[in-house]
């Protein structure tokens, strides 16, 4: 590098020899010394000179020339434009007709799908909260500990499906609703006579979206028998019939249903099933004829989910104990050689150790009782009532509520007793029924 410049200034030297300019004035010279490089700075400037010059010149001779030029482009680009805004208006006065069909299409639309999102999320929210009472009478069974009492080690219980369960509907099933509610949806269409792409694909959107809606429906109504049929078989593995219970229970949730109306001559309410006809003789879409079955079906797990919440699943006992005697007949403990029937349960335990409520409900007595001691009684209503007997002493009063798991009294040995324990009993409708087929139900349905 250092040595091309070198050479560069070698050049320059030479082209540009040093120069001097003498200048005689008054008797006395003088004069100016012009170096290579001051004579090479020099040129350099009159170089410029000449060519801002010489662009000055050619802008001056062709400047109208080129005004000239610009101002054609500017026409064109102006006529391209106007062109394009003529074609553009052309377009949106071929399609203006449309919109007002596209929007009222769009309206009909959006309003069934508010529709239905209402329908569901009523559904939904009402599922909702059965399940939710459900999961906290399972939580309270798990903590209530296991058979034997042994706690279970995994306190998040699920219910066994004693049935099986379909994740999905069948396939078959799901390409009927899809091609009902694509069916459903043209056949509802404002306008038969125009053939739009827009207005097709807006009506298969809907269809798709109607068939979702649908099989939405289809799978809560298939969970919604699973957990019926769960519910049926707990009961029925109480050893009892429940039929009374379940019917009464029914009868209370409509009952109640009918005083939660706003008015109580001019109530009105229910989900909405938009009919097809001016005439309102047409049946219900496949859509809303879904909702009114499972709504329908919810209703009866309700009612199932009620009833279970009012039956003796969880044990009397959470500490470890041993079952000293079984329902049915035995050897009498007191009288011995002598066979009597025992009409509960026995848990041994260690004195004091708490005795809890196996359902909610309300004390119907609370005393001594002849040959059982301290005792307490608990009505939860349906006809089903659980007695504790031979307590050390009592932790409630007659008329009180309880709920499940709540303290009722301390294990001991009053009244006609050979030692520290828990006799049991359930009644049902008046008669003593066996109790351990309740607390297997509890254990085994709700066991994690």
């Amino acid at each position: 590098m250092g040595r091309d410049s070198g050479r560069f200034w070698r050049n320059i030297r030479r082209l540009f020899r040093e120069r001097q300019i003498y200048h005689r004035a008054d008797g006395v010279v003088r004069y100016i010394k012009l170096t290579p490089q001051t004579q090479f700075a020099l040129a350099t400037i009159m170089l410029g000179l000449l060519l801002w010059i010489a662009y000055a010149s050619v802008n001056v001779v062709f400047k109208e020339t080129i005004i000239v030029g610009k101002d054609r482009q500017h026409r064109i680009s102006e006529d391209a434009y106007r062109r394009r805004l003529a074609e553009s208006e052309t377009a949106v006065e071929e399609i203006s007709s449309l919109n007002v069909l596209y929007t009222q299409e769009f309206d009909a639309g959006l309003a069934q799908l508010q529709n239905r999102h209402e329908a569901i999320r009523a559904i939904v929210e009402n599922k909702i909260t059965g399940d939710i009472a459900l999961e906290q009478l399972s939580t309270s069974l798990a903590r209530a500990g296991g058979p034997e009492g042994i706690k279970l080690k995994n306190g998040n219980r699920v219910m066994v499906d004693p049935t099986g369960r379909e994740p999905t509907p069948r396939q078959s099933r799901i390409s009927k609703l899809e091609e009902d509610a694509l069916g459903e949806v043209f056949s509802n269409r404002l306008s038969f006579n125009i053939d739009d792409p827009v207005l097709n694909e807006m009506r298969s959107s809907a269809a798709r979206y109607g068939a979702q809606q649908i099989l939405l429906l289809a799978t809560i109504e298939e969970d919604i028998r699973s957990q019926t049929e769960e519910l049926e078989a707990i009961l029925a593995s109480t050893g009892i019939d429940m039929s009374p219970m379940v019917t009464h229970e029914r009868v209370e949730l409509a009952a109640l249903n009918q005083q939660n109306q706003p008015d109580e001559y001019s109530g009105t309410g229910g989900p909405l099933y938009p009919i097809d006809d001016e005439d309102g003789l047409a049946q219900p879409s496949v859509y809303y004829q879904s909702v009114r079955r499972v709504e329908k079906q919810l209703n009866e797990l309700n009612v199932l989910e009620h009833v279970l919440t009012t039956i003796p699943l969880a044990s009397p006992i959470n500490v470890h104990y041993r079952q000293s005697s079984r329902f049915g007949a035995r050897w009498d403990p007191i009288k011995k050689r002598t066979r009597a029937m025992h009409y509960g349960l026995d848990f041994g335990a260690p004195r004091r150790s708490p005795v809890l409520a196996p359902a909610a409900g309300r004390v119907s007595f609370a005393g001594r009782r002849h040959g059982f001691g301290n005792t307490v009684e608990i009505d939860h209503g349906n006809g089903l009532m659980t007695r504790f007997a031979h307590l050390n002493s009592i932790s409630v009063k007659s008329g009180q509520k309880v709920s499940l798991q709540q303290e009722v009294g301390k294990l001991g040995n009053t009244g006609r007793s050979t030692g520290p324990h828990l006799h049991y009993e359930v009644h049902y409708r008046g008669k003593p029924v066996n109790p351990e087929p309740f607390i297997k139900a509890g254990r085994y349905v709700f066991e994690g």
